[in-house]
């Protein structure tokens, strides 16, 4: 079947990512059309469609949607705009991948649910780090060897060079998404605690997320947005074995991301990305595969926006600061 492809949202971010993976998904699929790409700037969006391939460009999204009828869309706008971008699309029945996070608040989430169902359409939230080679492969030695009530703990840590943004939750949103895939469990309460850093009139904070999930497992999330390099890493730990994951975080990140399994002391075996592209170490690739592919199959999309309920409550008391516990269970 044809598939025609829209994209809203043409800033560097995309330009970066979304489109290279677009033009290299139309270039092994014939049948999909990069049909039109929207962003408010009409210099962006121009400049988009020439860059990837799109046959046509627009700055009005509602406008885009009425001529050209599109089978799947494509959204990465900031996440401010994503609620009032996304709801007409989801309304309209047309599948979506939503690039993170869906929506500031639960509340936003919630109005995204509600025009999904609505519209009777399906949408994918952009986790990339579920599509990376490295978080693939450390699921599949999971769900073969490590049945989710023998884990005992999960390390997941974030680190970035002097990220001193405003508003670092829409990162942090990230390695608590990850954290809960390698969990494979939903939490069932989580304690929030910060540490503030100042710098020449600039305030950061340091978060730590201990959580409880449903299966019995415990799983710390320390995000660190002013520290000295960009990194993330992963440990789970279960009697008598563990993993430890190194996960690349950019096209510039340096060295392998990679898996090793240990069990008994030794190493069990190991996985490395060297060798992969860029967009393919960073899971963007395969998300968009994945996405595309559910559109045409009409398969389930993964995540979505149900799934995505625990980040969002989390990422909302980040970005206010709001010490304490959560209890998901009363919820």
């Amino acid at each position: 079947m044809s598939l025609k492809i829209c994209m809203v949202g043409c800033g560097s971010f995309a330009r970066q990512c979304h489109g290279p993976a677009q033009r290299g998904y139309r270039a092994s699929h014939p049948n999909a059309e990069l049909a039109a790409c929207c962003d408010v700037d009409p210099g962006r969006s121009r400049e988009y469609s020439e860059a990837f391939g799109f046959a046509r460009c627009y700055s009005d999204t509602r406008a885009m949607l009425s001529d050209e009828s599109p089978d799947a869309v494509v959204m990465a706008v900031p996440p401010a705009a994503a609620c009032a971008e996304a709801c007409p699309v989801l309304e309209r029945g047309i599948p979506l991948l939503l690039e993170k996070p869906p929506g500031m608040t639960a509340g936003e989430l919630g109005r995204l649910i509600a025009a999904a169902g609505k519209g009777g359409g399906k949408a994918q939230v952009g986790f990339n780090r579920r599509y990376m080679p490295v978080m693939r492969s450390a699921r599949g030695i999971l769900d073969g060897a490590f049945p989710p009530g023998s884990v005992g703990r999960i390390d997941y840590e974030m680190v970035r060079l002097d990220r001193w943004d405003p508003d670092f939750s829409t990162t942090a949103v990230h390695a608590l998404d990850a954290a809960l895939f390698l969990a494979r469990s939903p939490f069932r309460s989580a304690e929030i605690r910060f540490q503030a850093h100042r710098r020449g009139g600039r305030e950061a904070a340091d978060v730590a997320v201990e959580a409880q999930c449903a299966c019995g497992s415990r799983v710390l999330v320390g995000i660190r947005p002013v520290s000295t390099e960009n990194a993330e890493s992963a440990t789970i730990r279960a009697e008598g074995q563990s993993l430890v994951l190194r996960i690349p975080v950019s096209p510039q990140s340096e060295g392998d991301g990679c898996v090793e399994h240990w069990r008994a002391g030794a190493l069990a075996s190991s996985f490395s990305d060297r060798g992969f592209g860029a967009l393919d170490r960073l899971g963007v690739s395969g998300e968009t595969e994945a996405f595309l592919d559910a559109v045409r199959s009409g398969g389930p999309v993964s995540p979505g926006l149900r799934d995505c309920l625990q980040q969002v409550a989390l990422m909302e008391a980040i970005r206010a600061r709001r010490p304490g516990p959560i209890d998901f269970e009363s919820r």
